[in-house]
């Protein structure tokens, strides 16, 4: 027995003579639920109080979205991210999808789009980045500094969004509802002025998230993935690009460490090693000139962060964290016995005990 035609919008069964035709009606859709359905293995904000990751990466991607999402929705989106309802979450450049699940049985669709930078722009903020010596160790440490928006400014970028024009950000929640209650005969409401629905917004909560663990994020949705800016990064410090103050007169890229010592070189030609064997262990007057103060790093525990966490499992003792507190130690030890030594004229300043008395004096 095959399907018969279709007719009225309905598929009549059963040709056989005498055998009424049997139709099939499409299901009703599900009607919203009160409380959202509950998903297993969703994807969810880390903290166990439920809060944003309060790392300055965080923050930051948070503050776009704090302005202009409506307060309810806002609260609703952050309590679907601590519930874990989205089904799914996925970053690329220039864009993120989620899939959030709501009221309704199927999941609805979110996406936030914001511009990628073009090659041409990367390669002015990566040279502005190089320049700073703070910046390099901190990226090289794996670690992203909150000053590093200032690389991006004077080139007219914005590492964050910092608009509404920066994103935009679309939610299938409207058009799902709208035609569910359409089907139901239920009077459904405006659809709202705002695109920054609770699903939008749990989306936007959970990127902010992951952006508190792994701050290359934002680079990565910009266009350039961690792996390729660290390698531009290091091609950036070891060779000047053209046009940079580094560049030949030929255009060419040149290296940036040139073997020439300035005063030396000058000198004109050095006498021979064989001539030089009297004295090859007799160290320069320029020596004594020489100053190494001892500094705090600009960034703490650079080695520590590049070599990562401890291979060595089931310790006793945090070996990391350990290592790292010695440091501390050491080096402020360090510096204290550095500023307890006397200048280098060798003269002591004189304390109010050493003042000469009075009969003594001229």
């Amino acid at each position: 027995m095959g399907a018969g035609p279709i007719r009225d919008g309905l598929i009549r069964e059963g040709t056989a003579q005498g055998v009424p035709p049997r139709q099939i009606v499409a299901p009703r859709p599900a009607a919203p639920t009160m409380h959202p359905k509950k998903v297993r293995g969703g994807v969810r904000l880390a903290a166990k109080d439920g809060a944003v990751c309060r790392a300055w990466s965080s923050q930051r991607w948070m503050r776009l979205v704090e302005e202009l999402a409506p307060n309810e929705a806002m609260a609703e989106g952050l309590r679907y991210a601590q519930m874990g309802q989205a089904r799914s979450l996925a970053t690329d450049h220039g864009r993120i999808t989620a899939r959030v699940q709501g009221r309704l049985p199927a999941a609805y669709g979110v996406e936030v789009r914001l511009p990628v930078f073009e090659f041409g722009e990367w390669e002015h903020a990566l040279a502005s980045m190089a320049a700073e010596a703070r910046h390099v160790a901190g990226l090289l440490a794996g670690d992203v500094p909150a000053v590093i928006e200032e690389c991006f400014a004077p080139h007219g970028l914005r590492l964050f969004p910092s608009l509404a024009s920066d994103l935009t950000v679309s939610c299938t929640c409207a058009t799902a509802n709208r035609a569910v209650r359409s089907a139901l005969g239920m009077a459904h409401p405006e659809a709202p002025q705002s695109p920054w629905c609770k699903h939008v917004c749990c989306v936007m909560a959970l990127v902010g998230d992951r952006l508190g663990s792994d701050p290359f994020l934002i680079f990565h949705l910009r266009g350039l993935a961690r792996e390729d800016l660290l390698e531009r990064f290091r091609q950036k410090r070891a060779v000047g690009g053209p046009g940079s103050d580094d560049a030949g007169a030929t255009g060419r890229p040149v290296p940036v460490y040139v073997p020439r010592l300035p005063g030396v070189d000058d000198a004109g030609a050095t006498p021979g090693l064989e001539r030089a064997l009297g004295s090859f262990w007799t160290p320069g007057e320029a020596l004594e000139a020489l100053e190494l103060p001892i500094r705090e790093p600009e960034v703490s525990h650079v080695l520590l962060r590049r070599l990562g966490a401890s291979p060595f499992e089931g310790t006793r003792f945090p070996l990391v964290g350990l290592l790292a507190t010695c440091y501390d130690l050491i080096g402020r030890s360090a510096r204290a016995e550095e500023a307890a030594l006397p200048p280098a004229d060798g003269h002591t300043p004189a304390t109010p005990g050493d003042a000469p008395a009075a009969d003594d004096a001229d």
